[in-house]
């Protein structure tokens, strides 16, 4: 079974690292799964884009063709600032091509056998993904933005199947380290990832992200009354 792993790697911002602020409590969440109503909750203090934070949000989700992006979250505190969304964000996307619909188990004993395979242990199959993530980037956003780095599984649990680790940003603006976590799983019959990103030098940062894209996935439940 093959799908795209990274969808929300082309929707890295350039920033510099963004330091903690006042604190948001966590508020509801609505999006639709094809034409399934499915419900879940913001993390405490991350907010929907909303005025210029919207439009860039809306431009860079153009630039992944092969997803759908149902939801972005960015930090209450750093909303419509000169400076852009930063980097501590969370995405929620959805592969546009999806197989007949599986419940969460049967995903994530098929993922888990697929990502024990050598390509993606060593952090090879990604590698092509990450340099189209780069061009789609690039497109979106009307100049050249390379990407690099390596993103390999993380493990398995009850919830998600897991990619992890680190991409290097180079434009002409700037150039960063980003940390990323990803959490993929089914939600309302239908394959939907959350992705976590975040400044890489923080302690721990990769498990927390992991951590942090379960806690939003956990919590995503279609209201229609349909299993995940």
């Amino acid at each position: 079974m093959k799908m795209t792993l990274m969808p929300g790697a082309a929707t890295i911002a350039a920033g510099l690292m963004l330091l903690p602020g006042a604190a948001h409590a966590a508020d509801p969440l609505s999006i639709r799964l094809g034409n399934v109503p499915v419900a879940g909750l913001i993390p405490d203090g991350y907010c929907l884009p909303t005025g210029q934070d919207k439009m860039i949000a809306d431009q860079l989700a153009k630039g992944d063709p092969e997803n759908t992006t149902h939801a972005m979250f960015i930090r209450c505190d750093q909303q419509n600032q000169p400076a852009g969304i930063k980097y501590d964000y969370y995405l929620i996307k959805t592969p546009n091509a999806q197989p007949p619909a599986m419940t969460r188990a049967e995903f994530i004993a098929l993922m888990t056998k697929e990502l024990n395979l050598p390509a993606y242990q060593s952090g090879a199959a990604t590698k092509p993904e990450i340099g189209k993530a780069g061009d789609n980037l690039s497109t979106a956003l009307g100049t050249k933005v390379d990407l690099s780095g390596e993103i390999k599984p993380r493990g398995a649990d009850a919830v998600c199947i897991y990619m992890g680790g680190q991409l290097d940003v180079r434009s002409a603006a700037a150039a960063y380290p980003i940390a990323l976590g990803g959490c993929g799983t089914i939600v309302a019959g239908q394959i939907l990832f959350v992705y976590a990103y975040d400044d890489p030098a923080k302690p721990n940062s990769g498990a927390a992200l992991l951590q942090r894209t379960r806690w939003v996935a956990e919590r995503l439940k279609a209201t229609d009354g349909q299993a995940n």
